[in-house]
């Protein structure tokens, strides 16, 4: 097996190589210094390892997922801002970090950055230097008189403390949202509280979305004792215009910082300013921890490669919720330090009795619909794609928001918006509409196969198969919506892929988009809204005006396609969903004989029937 180490802070491998070859694996080993995104992605496409050792270097969800084989992407070091969590969950790989090898050297660092600030070290070592005596020419203050904030209350966080208090300073601690078992000497608070009472704040937490820019504006004018603030964490955790401007204005009596947003290159304006400590990430830094560190992340990698969990594991390869739904794709949401996210792995095989099979490389063909939907209809329409992983047919999206209801079942419980179903309609006349105006997507989006394998097929054919009086009409469709190149055609677009919140909608599932003909798409969501309505106790008369507001909102952008070419499509879609290969879920509580009068009348190309539909 083959271990790929990105990058490394040291003049050598000796302890990396000693671990990894001594347990019977391969090292191959990058640049000391870390690449860009874009060449961390080479390297591992290049190698295509079974474990990734990385210090700096940004792993990626291309470089996770471009690996076959990977087991493990090993952190030397305890943030894991630098990995993309939920992808390596996604593909089955452990992510693993040292938590604890700088527990020492990181909290000794903050101490040493707040006894410098308010002692002031440096200051008076340049003074004597540049043979200024003059003792009383700068402030001091008593340490232990001091009130310091904790920010993050981790295993670092209360090695902090713990020293703190051997000062004889108040110490204040929070965890976020999570709750603090404050120790000997620490009290519990708020941010709130340390905002309020803290001449020093010392952050401990990690890099994330919800911790980027944790000190900014807002936090800085909200503190009452013009603090020192204090980061050996994560650059990313301060904004440096918020920084700068609390510092020209006294709002903050300093900075120390071991990170620096920018870094290694930080600006200059920052790290030069007369009341900024600067060390160049160092904090963690010791001859002991840095040995224990490099082989504590080795032995993960050896343990894990051996076919035994990792001691350090920061996800959980069985976590993740299935979400119901489509017969087509195994969904899961993943929870991870970086928030949740949905996977979605196209299946070959679908989740129906019959044998119904389908290239799950659609997978491909979704996330270039989903991509091009967005630039069609515009961020909140679609869900945002993450990452895409073309060796397991995967990719990962945004986790649409909770308020958002599934149309389908809103619809059978009884709740019918009009709101709603004229915003469906609208976005799916944009979405015709738009994309006709869009030569390259005829292009990228020529391929029907997908819509063969899981609508022409097992839909049209098979109600041809099992209904022989409609041979004719049938295959009149089939010719129809294949040959009449209009437009991208989500092909799916029915309330089970519809989440709704009144007049918000985001549409899922986009496997079967394809270059086609929209009557497809208006057919489909018609057919569903009748079966509805035949439903025993359905409120019809309320799933009727659904369809017209439907029908309405469509009109407001969408092409011409209520023609005579929609009614017999209309029927097959009808019949489809109860002979089919995929017949609705709720079929035993319909009226099948009152559909399939409706299905034959659609289908017997009664021209007066049909003006009176569209009128």
């Amino acid at each position: 097996m083959k271990v790929l180490i990105t990058d490394y802070a040291w003049p050598d491998l000796k302890v990396e190589t000693d671990v990894i070859e001594s347990a019977g694996f391969e090292l191959v080993a990058g640049p000391a210094v870390a690449g860009s995104e874009e060449a961390i992605e080479r390297l591992v496409a290049g190698h295509d390892p079974d474990a990734i050792l990385t210090c700096w270097a940004p792993v990626s969800a291309r470089a996770i997922t471009s690996a076959t084989r990977l087991k493990i992407v090993a952190r030397l070091g305890v943030g894991l801002d630098n990995i993309d969590i939920g992808a390596a969950t996604a593909v089955g790989a452990w992510v693993t970090n040292v938590p604890d090898y700088c527990l020492e050297e990181v909290s000794d660092h903050a101490l040493a950055l707040l006894l410098n600030h308010f002692r002031a070290i440096a200051g008076y070592d340049r003074d004597v230097k540049e043979g200024r005596w003059a003792p009383g020419s700068r402030p001091l203050k008593r340490i232990a008189e001091l009130t310091v904030g904790i920010i993050g209350y981790g295993r670092i966080g209360r090695a902090t403390g713990r020293k703190l208090v051997a000062f004889g300073c108040t110490v204040l601690a929070t965890n976020g949202d999570h709750p603090v078992t404050a120790e000997a000497g620490v009290q519990a608070a708020t941010v709130e509280d340390i905002q309020n009472s803290a001449d020093a704040i010392i952050l401990h937490v990690p890099l994330s979305n919800e911790t980027h820019h944790l000190i900014d504006e807002n936090f800085i004018s909200a503190c009452k004792h013009k603090p020192l603030v204090i980061n050996v964490s994560r650059g990313g955790l301060v904004s440096n215009e918020a920084l700068l401007d609390a510092l020209a204005d006294g709002r903050l009596s300093g900075a120390a910082l071991d990170v620096v947003e920018g870094e290694p290159s930080p600006p200059t304006n920052i790290i030069g300013h007369a009341n900024v400590t600067a060390t160049p990430h160092v904090a963690f830094l010791s001859d002991t921890s840095v040995i224990e560190l490099r082989t504590r992340a080795c032995e993960e990698v050896v343990r894990v490669l051996s076919g035994k969990d990792p001691a350090n594991a920061c996800n959980r390869l069985q976590s993740g919720l299935s979400l119901p739904g489509g017969v087509a794709s195994d969904i899961r949401v993943i929870q991870t330090v970086q928030g949740s996210i949905v996977v979605k792995k196209a299946l070959d095989k679908l989740k129906v009795a019959a044998d119904w099979r389908s290239d799950p490389v659609r997978s491909l063909t979704e996330v270039a619909a989903l991509n091009a939907a967005t630039e069609l209809l515009g961020p909140g329409a679609v869900p945002r794609v993450l990452w895409s992983d073309s060796v397991r047919n995967q990719f990962a999206m945004e986790l649409v928001s909770p308020t958002q209801k599934n149309w389908k079942q809103e619809l059978l419980a009884g709740t019918v918006n009009l709101v709603t179903a004229r915003r469906v309609g609208e976005l799916l006349g944009m979405l015709h509409k738009r994309s006709s105006r869009c030569p390259e997507l005829a292009e990228r989006f020529a391929d029907q196969t997908f819509f063969r394998e899981l609508r022409v097929t097992p839909y049209f054919e098979r109600i041809a198969q099992r209904n022989p009086q409609y041979r004719g009409a049938v295959s009149t469709v089939i010719e129809g919506v294949t040959t009449r190149r209009e437009a991208l055609v989500h092909g799916d677009y029915s309330p089970k892929n519809l989440l709704v919140d009144d007049a918000t909608v985001t549409v899922v599932d986009w496997e079967v988009a394809h270059w086609g003909d929209p009557r497809f798409d208006v057919a489909f969501v018609l057919a569903h809204l009748i079966l509805k309505a035949h439903r025993r106790e359905a409120k019809m008369n309320e799933l009727l005006f659904a369809e017209r507001s439907f029908v309405e909102g469509y009109l407001v952008e969408g092409p011409a396609v209520f023609d005579a070419h929609l009614l017999p499509l209309l029927g097959c879609l009808l019949l489809a969903r109860l002979d089919s290969d995929s017949p609705v879920d709720y079929v035993t509580e319909l009226d099948t004989g009152g559909i399939r009068r409706v299905a034959q009348t659609l289908l017997s190309d009664d021209m007066m029937f049909a003006n009176r539909w569209f009128n």
